[in-house]
């Protein structure tokens, strides 16, 4: 038996390294670099992510594709966010943000942000996370690595990676409590949606990461 846990948790490990490469190697180095690119690292992206799943025999219900607990994770969410967004809202204003799109261009982008942010929480919470409870002991270890990677992965903006921690930190213990793909990429969308068009440029690097925001954070220095 011990063994094969051990066993279990090399897989998850080399399985979370294959997925966290991917997505450097793309931000970093493949990034359009040949037409179609980006259908490319999607493609692998889920390809990873079916994969862990499907060796496994792991349900859609019971990696978050499902309904009957979008309301509790929803609430769970929205009373960590609302605070963070007023904040976000507020520190927008006074800095000289506030950017918003008029009514049909915002409802669009909100619509953009969520289906944007349930991409990024199915690599966060179904994948790395779920993969690390494996790999790693305890139940915070591995809420703290999947969050760790979550920020990692937008290097070098400092303040987005700052932002990816903490709610990374929150999506998993929302994913723990309430397993809802479709509610954590809501609140994702939301909070993005808001602190995007709140907050200056100067400040967010405009949400860029990897080598084109680069300069902009070395000029800081």
């Amino acid at each position: 038996m011990a063994t094969r846990t051990a066993g279990s948790a090399r897989a998850a490990a080399a399985e979370v390294a294959a997925f966290v490469a991917l997505l450097l190697s793309y931000i970093w180095l493949w990034k359009g670099t040949f037409p179609g690119d980006r259908v490319a690292v999607v493609a692998l992206y889920f390809a990873i992510g079916l994969e862990t799943h499907l060796r496994r025999g792991e349900r859609p219900d019971e990696i978050g594709l499902r309904l009957d607990t979008f309301g509790a994770a929803c609430g769970m969410a929205m009373r960590w966010l609302a605070p963070a967004i007023v904040a976000g809202l507020a520190a927008g204003r006074l800095l000289g943000g506030w950017a918003f799109p008029p009514p049909p261009r915002a409802a669009a982008d909100l619509a953009y942000s969520a289906a944007w942010g349930t991409l990024q929480q199915y690599g966060l919470a179904c994948v790395l996370y779920r993969r690390l409870r494996e790999a790693l002991p305890g139940r915070l270890a591995p809420m703290l690595a999947a969050a760790g990677l979550f920020s990692i992965l937008h290097l070098p903006n400092p303040l987005l990676m700052g932002v990816t921690l903490a709610l990374g930190i929150l999506a998993c213990a929302i994913y723990e409590r309430h397993p809802n793909l479709w509610a954590l990429g809501l609140a994702h969308g939301l909070a993005s949606f808001c602190l995007a068009n709140a907050l200056p440029g100067w400040l967010t690097l405009d949400w860029r990461v990897g080598p084109q925001v680069l300069p902009r954070v070395l000029a800081w220095f």
